[in-house]
């Protein structure tokens, strides 16, 4: 007989109560978004964490939007920061502009530099808006 749907919930939320970062990564996306299961932010953030810890870049990714946004918990740009540039150093391109943005809310003058090396690294990996962000500092 195949395993319900809760049976199979459970088994892998055993397998990441036990450490598997793979299935804290799967979970922690299921129960931020809410997909397949009730949305449940602390869980979420809970299994982010551990998959982000081991090197998940989407899951640090989406781990520094929670912290930057205090969605599902307290807003905190450093830890928002340290998750995005995590991710960003992996690749994603998303991740490459949220670094940039924090970089330059903090100390423009003084991180512009750097926040214009992650917005190109950004654009050239495809993510539009980060053309925009580098249109606009170009006009300054």
């Amino acid at each position: 007989m195949e395993p319900t749907m809760e049976e199979k919930l459970n088994a892998v939320i055993e397998l990441c109560e036990a450490g598997d970062p793979e299935m804290c990564a799967f979970l922690g996306k299921e129960f931020y978004y809410g997909w397949n299961v009730p949305q449940d932010l602390d869980r979420a953030l809970r299994y982010l964490t551990v998959a982000s810890e081991n090197g998940d870049a989407i899951s640090q990714f989406t781990l520094g939007f929670m912290y930057y946004s205090g969605r599902g918990t307290e807003q905190d740009l450093d830890k928002a920061y340290k998750w995005f540039l995590l991710a960003a150093e992996q690749d994603v391109p998303e991740a490459m502009y949220n670094v940039a943005k924090i970089l330059l809310t903090k100390d423009f003058e003084n991180n512009k530099a750097e926040a214009v090396k992650w917005l190109t690294r950004s654009a050239n990996a495809g993510y539009d808006t980060a053309y925009d962000m580098l249109s606009d500092l170009k006009d300054e």
